[in-house]
Order: C-alpha cells, then structure tokens, then sequence
C-alpha cells in the first residue's frame, strides 16, 4: 500500500507537465502491486482449496469460482487504466466484456444447479 501512495504521489505530480509518463508510473505501481499480492493470494488459495476438500466441493467448482474472480479483476484493473487514460467508453466496454465473461465462465454451475433442481422436482 505504501508503494501505491507513493506511486500515486508522484503520478499526481508528473501528470500536469507529462500525462504519459505518469500513466506509465500507474500501471508500473499497480503491477508491481498485483505481484507482492501472489504470495498472499498463494495462501489463500491454499486455504480455499483445503475448505473446498473439507466441504466435498468439486475442485472443477472452486475453479470456476477462481477463474470468474480472476476475470473480475483483471476487468477492473484495466478498466482502471482506461479511465486513468482518459478513456471511459472503453472502460465501460471492458467492464461489460468482464462480466460477459464472468457469465460464460460460471455456466457449468448454472447447468449443474439446474440439473440439481430438476432432480429436485
């Protein structure tokens, strides 16, 4: 987080006189950011995997689940960039594409909860 600040800082400072060097100083931040979280992100997935064992969850459910997360993120991410660029229209298209694909992603568990419910009926 303190690299974000400090980032952000210097991006405010930089933006006035030269727009393109700080957008490079963002993106440069907000990368390096997104790689001190993988060890973080390791553990979690390590706990989620052993909750998902305990609880008989498929790992092709937790996949899905994390596949949908990981497509969120990266939408949001770059959505981010858009607008630090100026360019909302295409912000608002990422975003929308992020969630198509988060639909498309998490269709074998709409299959599977519908084949549950019709088993139910």
């Amino acid at each position: 987080m303190a690299a974000a600040v400090v980032g952000s800082a210097l991006g405010l400072l930089l933006k006035r006189d030269r727009p393109d060097v700080s957008l490079a100083l963002g993106i440069a931040v907000a990368v390096f950011a997104l790689f001190l979280s993988f060890e973080v992100l390791s553990d979690l997935l390590d706990f989620l995997r052993e909750v998902a064992g305990s609880a008989g969850i498929p790992n092709a459910t937790l996949g899905v689940v994390l596949k949908t997360a990981g497509v969120s993120v990266v939408a949001k991410f770059t959505a981010d960039v858009c607008r630090e660029s100026d360019k909302a229209s295409a912000a608002s298209a990422v975003e929308f594409i992020g969630a198509v694909t988060a639909v498309y992603i998490s269709l074998p568990l709409f299959k599977t909860v519908l084949s549950m419910l019709e088993g139910l009926l």
